[in-house]
């Protein structure tokens, strides 16, 4: 993830923390942040499967 996606989303969660929060609920946002960008990036560089590649490939990976 670059620094500057990194230091957006890290104040995005700052600024929603509440009183009972803790470090664990710090954690699991960035992550799901994290995921989202990675799989934004992807699919910006023609990284992704389509429904019908998915379809096929599940029923071979199921055999």
């Amino acid at each position: 993830m670059k620094e500057v996606a990194l230091k957006k989303y890290l104040i995005q969660i700052a600024d929603k923390l509440t009183p009972e929060s803790t470090l664990e609920d710090v954690y699991e946002q960035l992550s799901l942040l994290s995921d989202i960008y990675e799989s934004e990036q992807e699919e910006k560089r023609g990284e992704v499967l389509t429904q019908k590649e998915v379809q096929i490939g599940s029923r071979e990976w199921l055999r």
